[in-house]
């Protein structure tokens, strides 16, 4: 009994020891909220993250050390402000609805990219959205995050592998894919995938955009 109660409170202390982690970094790399953006400032490009509310997102979080498990592209065009996802399959919605996937606890982050890539990227809006209509609309979501995964459809993409392929086109260097790792709550993962993890494959995650040199962070998004 007595390991038993040993096992369970490692796995609690790990789940809280990220958690804090995750708290820590997003409050010290977050501008104020006095510095909240508004949804009119949006602009092309500008990549949103999200914290969503079901329980393998907080392990994502968990396991990245940041509270985001889900992000999109901005895409102005026509005075309308929609978001470029992948979330069951890769599609255009309004920043409206994409906003209400989000854990009523948390606020959306808005990154731009640095240098001379925010006006080049800014600037590309009917581009972007032919480019996106024609290479990506409709494939199906990669729910077994792998960076090559085909099906009739075509490359299968998770959200932030998406937003690499989508965005990398417009950077002045690509955002380059690492080792995934599923060490936090080993066995949610292993549930996850009914198998073995992708340990050690190449991918991608929101908090890799949050990180990034190539982004700068405007802060929280006030809609």
């Amino acid at each position: 009994m007595k390991i038993i109660e040993a096992l369970c409170f490692a796995r609690i202390h790990r789940h809280l020891t990220a958690a804090i982690s995750a708290s820590l970094l997003l409050a010290l790399l977050l501008p104020s909220r006095s510095h909240a953006i508004p949804a009119s400032s949006l602009r092309s490009g500008d990549v949103i993250l999200l914290s969503l509310p079901c329980r393998i997102c907080k392990v994502i979080e968990a396991e990245e050390g940041a509270p985001f498990s889900h992000m999109g592209v901005i895409l102005r065009y026509n005075n309308q402000i929609s978001v470029l996802d992948a979330y069951h399959e890769v599609r255009e919605l309004p920043l409206s609805e994409f906003i209400k996937l989000r854990d009523p606890s948390s606020q959306p982050v808005i990154l731009r990219a640095r240098g001379r890539a925010e006006s080049s990227i800014s600037n590309s809006s009917f581009q972007m959205l032919l480019r996106f209509k024609l290479k990506f609309r409709g494939h199906s979501y990669d729910s077994d995050f792998l960076w090559d995964n085909r099906d009739e459809k075509g490359e299968k993409l998770y959200c932030s592998e998406f937003a690499a392929k989508f965005l990398n086109a417009y950077l002045p260097s690509p955002i380059e894919p690492k080792p995934m790792h599923f060490r936090v709550s080993r066995e949610d993962w292993i549930r996850f995938f009914k198998g073995p993890p992708p340990d050690g494959k190449p991918g991608i995650s929101p908090a890799d955009f949050f990180r990034s040199p190539l982004f700068r962070n405007l802060g929280t998004l006030n809609p």
